[in-house]
């Protein structure tokens, strides 16, 4: 990842307004991602509790967490730097692995789902370079926590992971895997949008005979 350093260069000499912008919104956006950190307190914190105790035979167990990886313990979307422009093939946005840059269209510098959305995409690339646990992980706590907020979560699992939905959504834009479509669903619970809002596709015309159980007004 890039060092807070080149950040700090980046963000006062070589950037625009609008991108101080967009970096300014994910930073104030990060708050929605604790659980992609594994961070205590949140339903996949819950997968890092356990019990320990000292070394001395008659010590007491006490409540302890496992130490996660450093990629999650320092993340900061410092880490990253951010483009505003219009991409090539006319998108939305896109975050780009390789150069950790995510770009998002002009007119939609304000839009918190767009830039969401990209946003998960940026906390994918980091769980994807773990050992594959811990996206299991990850996918597994966000599954038991929505499926007790949105009736019929397993049937809009079962259409995602069809096949031809995932090579259609691939052409269309690259991976956005089970793990993408939980996470969007939790974004928009907790931004009080629409099912399928934070996914975009028109994913809000596929969902829209699915509600959930919002955050504090019962269901939406």
């Amino acid at each position: 990842m890039r060092m807070d350093n080149d950040f700090i260069n980046w963000y006062h000499v070589e950037t625009t307004e609008a991108e101080r912008s967009l970096a300014d919104r994910v930073g104030n956006l990060e708050e929605f991602f604790a659980d992609m950190l594994f961070t205590p307190g949140t339903p996949s914190g819950d997968l890092i509790k356990i019990q320990s105790k000292d070394h001395n035979a008659d010590a007491e167990w006490f409540d302890d967490e496992i130490d996660v990886p450093e990629e999650l313990e320092c993340f900061s979307h410092t880490y990253f730097t951010y483009r505003v422009e219009v991409p090539e093939d006319g998108c939305y946005g896109y975050f780009d692995s390789e150069n950790q840059i995510l770009y998002v269209q002009p007119s939609l510098v304000e839009d918190d789902a767009t830039v969401l959305h990209e946003m998960i995409h940026m906390h994918e690339f980091v769980i994807n370079e773990l050992p594959m646990f811990y996206h299991d992980a990850l996918l597994w706590s966000l599954y038991t926590d929505l499926r007790t907020r949105i009736p019929g979560l397993d049937e809009l699992i079962a259409g995602h992971a069809h096949i031809l939905t995932g090579a259609e959504l691939y052409r269309q834009g690259g991976l956005h895997d089970i793990l993408f479509l939980l996470k969007s669903f939790d974004l928009d619970i907790k931004k009080g949008y629409p099912l399928g809002t934070v996914f975009t596709y028109e994913r809000t015309e596929d969902f829209k005979e699915y509600s959930y159980q919002a955050e504090t007004t019962g269901e939406l």
